[in-house]
């Protein structure tokens, strides 16, 4: 039969960093007004031995925390106690900063405590059995030492019953379990003055005497204990070692009943002179309560079936994982159970999350194979710790020393940490500590396909997608974005996106980076759209196929503006430049360059774009400033009829008479008009109509009268009409005359000192004939008259009247 396996997958989030509290252990003052005790008179050395002495006569040696994580059920808070000191944080900032602060400057450190989550607060004890009931703030609202609870042994943990249900009172009751096996109630309210010590105190027979760990469901309402196991009377299971795990069940008169017990081989407490290395005991219910894990001070962990019908519990044996090699031992008694564990707490119901003393931090099936999404995580002395109402949803508390931290060791260990076992920690200096916080919670296949590729681990992401039977076109279409979009990744990446329409919107609407890239991307789409050729049988309904023909006739279009802008910028490339001159119609780039004065780049533009510019080409020579010679542009001035021979690229197969038909029906203000009409589209759409000769003539004589009115250079006037005549607009033949005229009368060289004639074109055209032949005799000298008359004025009245002035000779 093939094993099952169940793969977990989560998300890991870094949350609070800080260091251990520096001000543990506290100050100790001495009273140096006292008198000295008889121990004053002794040795410190035999005072250290007698103390070491009576403490063992009077209860076990005990194992102190350095650190602690307390966790409510939702997670709304959690709680790090370090040393002496706890730090509070809350879900609404992502655990990140502190909300409150406690210090209960005493010298122990916090062993178990458990949230009234409904009221917002914690119950803690430390190793002095001292309880403190703290606020979400920090603020400490009472504490309770042993000796109000009248209780001789230690304190083996804190539970808060049905917290679920007492939010409309004021007063949240904490139960506190004795190793003795006493449970005693304690009422608590936010305000010190009415929390109450109740009297209630549970105690039965058949109750274990020596408690060592214990955990409680409150949705069963179960208790699971580890105790000693001569404790339990019975053995009826057949089952037989030196602890028992059981589970008791709190009844509605808040008595405990038995449901089930078993015992096994552990090691739950500390003998005398141990120098080895430890673990602090734990056990916990499962999720739904089908199961039980117990952690032994040797780091032994065992598992145990909760079978409700049978009320009988069983051991388990281990499934494996995938990532991790975890090493499964058998005891002498036949019982598996995992070495080396520090701590570790329930994923689901049936998957464990484990932490090894080497920092691996794994997962474990109970009953299934368990694959996790990457290797194990290692972490430094981790403590773990979940949220019991969402299963899949857990923190780990890492530990690291400064000198681990700054040596940045491969091997993350406890070597500083569990040095510190057994009542030392008062000689250990919390400075060199600091811990971080992590949680890990479970997601969804989409949601971790998401983030892997959110966080750009696109080969990770791959791979998952080949395992989960996944669109890979997500991870190369993030790839593509978020890459340098240079010649290589167009290679490489766009060739393997499946979704034509993206990888042709991209080589649409992407600039590359580089001259070399935007040839790359116009290239692949159009070898992308090269497959869509019109052919006899095709449906031509289709709209993929048209939408795939357009965006060809854009990427011609786009290519043949590439080159145009490199022509005008002297091959420099710009993204930013190129994108916005591909994307303006060609009429407003002739009007730019004309404006600029830009005569080379404007004769380059009417080379490569002729047709297209053939509608507003005299509104773009208009633009060109006054100032500039004609000479210069002259070549650009149009004649009768356009030029003979207008060179063109080739055809593409897509610029034929039919795409020109469809074109033809697309609406006029159709968004692609303008960037699909490449010249050979122009030529086949347009009813192509050159100027008239009555619109020519007229253009340049308003031409030359600006180039009169706003810059007062008539030379360059008649420079204009000239070559308008030499081009075949012959109708400017007197008005070529007239502007000469005008000319020599301004700058005739006769008398130079005595002439001072000026006036405007404009002005000299709306004169009658004979103001103009009096103009040219005005101001004349006897010496000069004939002369006048010869050059100028008989002239000008020969052409203007040429039979009258025939006639009367």
């Amino acid at each position: 039969m093939e094993e099952s396996v169940r793969e977990v997958l989560f998300e890991t989030r870094h949350h609070a960093s800080r260091p251990y509290s520096s001000n543990y252990p506290p100050q100790q003052q001495l009273n140096k007004s006292g008198r000295g005790s008889l121990l004053s008179y002794l040795p410190i050395r035999g005072i250290t031995q007698l103390k070491d002495k009576w403490s063992e006569y009077r209860q076990p040696r005990r194992l102190r925390r350095l650190a602690s994580l307390f966790v409510t059920a939702r997670g709304d808070h959690v709680a790090v106690a370090s040393g002496n000191q706890i730090t509070i944080l809350r879900k609404d900032n992502d655990y990140q900063e502190p909300v409150g602060m406690f210090n209960s400057g005493n010298v122990g450190t916090f062993t178990c405590g458990t949230w009234s989550e409904a009221h917002e607060v914690l119950g803690v004890a430390d190793d002095t059995d001292t309880l403190y009931f703290i606020k979400a703030n920090g603020e400490e609202i009472t504490r309770v030492t042993k000796r109000h609870l009248n209780a001789s042994l230690p304190i083996v943990g804190l539970i808060v019953l049905d917290d679920m249900y007492t939010k409309k009172s004021c007063l949240c009751t904490f139960s506190v379990l004795i190793s003795d096996g006493s449970m005693h109630d304690i009422e608590i309210s936010k305000d010190p003055s009415a929390s109450i010590l109740s009297a209630h105190t549970l105690s039965s027979k058949q109750f274990p005497q020596n408690v060592f760990c214990m955990d409680y469901h409150p949705n069963l309402s179960l208790f699971a204990l580890v105790s000693s196991a001569g404790d339990i009377q019975s053995t009826s299971n057949g089952n037989t070692g030196s602890c028992s795990v059981a589970l008791w069940r709190r009844n509605r008169n808040l008595d405990m009943e038995p449901v089930t017990f078993t015992q096994f081989e552990g090691f739950y407490s500390i003998p005398t002179a141990y120098l080895g290395q430890l673990t602090s005991p734990k056990v916990l219910l499962s999720p739904q309560g089908n199961f039980v894990a117990t952690l032994d001070m040797q780091g032994h962990l065992l598992t145990f079936k909760y079978d409700e019908e049978k009320c009988s519990l069983s051991r388990l044996s281990f499934g494996k994982s995938y990532n991790s090699k975890v090493v499964i031992e058998t005891s002498g008694s036949g019982t598996e159970f995992i070495n080396d564990i520090v701590d570790f707490t329930w994923w689901s119901d049936n998957v464990l999350t484990v932490a090894k003393r080497n920092g691996t931090t794994t997962m474990i099936g109970i009953l299934t194979r368990v694959k996790l999404p990457e290797n194990d995580l290692v972490y430094s002395v981790p403590l773990l710790e979940r949220a019991r109402q969402f299963p899949g949803h857990l923190f780990l508390l890492e530990n690291i020393s400064f000198e681990e931290s700054n040596e940045l060791s491969e091997h993350k260990g406890a070597s500083l940490i569990e040095q510190v076992t057994i009542d030392k920690s008062n000689q250990f200096d919390f400075s060199r500590l600091q811990w971080n916080l992590v949680s890990f919670s479970e997601i969804s296949v989409p949601a971790m396909y998401d983030k892997l590729i959110t966080e750009q681990r696109y080969q990770a992401a791959l791979d998952f997608a080949d395992c989960h039977n996944l669109d890979k076109d997500e991870v190369l279409k993030s790839k593509w974005l978020s890459s340098g979009q240079g010649v290589n990744e167009i290679k490489t990446i766009l060739p393997t996106i499946k979704d034509q329409a993206f990888v042709l919107s991209e080589c649409l609407e992407r600039v590359g980076p580089t001259e070399d890239a935007q040839r790359a991307l116009l290239t692949f789409g159009l070898r992308l759209t090269d497959p869509y050729r019109f052919s006899e049988s095709e449906d031509d309904k289709s709209g993929k196929i048209w939408d795939f023909r357009m965006a060809r006739l854009k990427l011609l279009q786009f290519r043949d503006r590439l080159e145009t802008f490199l022509g005008i910028n002297m091959g420099r490339f710009s993204v930013q430049e190129y994108n916005k001159f591909r994307n303006v119609p060609v009429r407003e780039a002739a009007l730019a360059l004309a404006g600029d004065g830009k005569i080379g780049a404007l004769n380059l533009l009417f080379k490569r774009h002729p047709y297209s510019l053939i509608p507003s080409m005299l509104e773009a020579f208009a633009a060109i400033p006054e100032t500039i010679p004609v000479q210069t542009y002259g070549q650009l001035l149009p004649g009768t009829s356009a030029p003979s021979s207008i060179v063109l690229r080739e055809e593409d197969w897509v610029e034929c008479d039919k795409m020109a038909m469809f074109i033809q029906k697309l609406p006029k203000n159709h968004e692609s008009r303008i960037q699909i009409r490449t010249e050979p589209i122009v030529l086949k759409c347009m009813e192509f109509q050159w100027p008239s000769t009555s619109e020519l003539s007229s253009w340049y004589k308003e031409r030359a009268r600006d180039i009169d009115t706003l810059s007062g250079q008539l030379d360059n006037s008649m420079c204009l009409v000239d070559f308008a005549c030499r081009k075949g607009i012959y109708e400017l033949q007197q008005f070529l005359e007239d502007v000469t005229y005008l000319h020599q009368l301004i700058y005739s060289d006769d008398n130079v000192d005595e002439i001072n004639f000026s006036m405007s074109l404009a002005a000299w055209e709306q004169l009658p004939d004979y103001e103009k032949f009096k103009a040219m005799l005005s101001s004349v000298k006897e010496n000069n008259v004939i002369s006048r008359l010869h050059k100028k004025a008989i002239p000008f009245m020969q052409r203007r009247f040429p039979l009258s002035y025939h006639n009367s000779w």
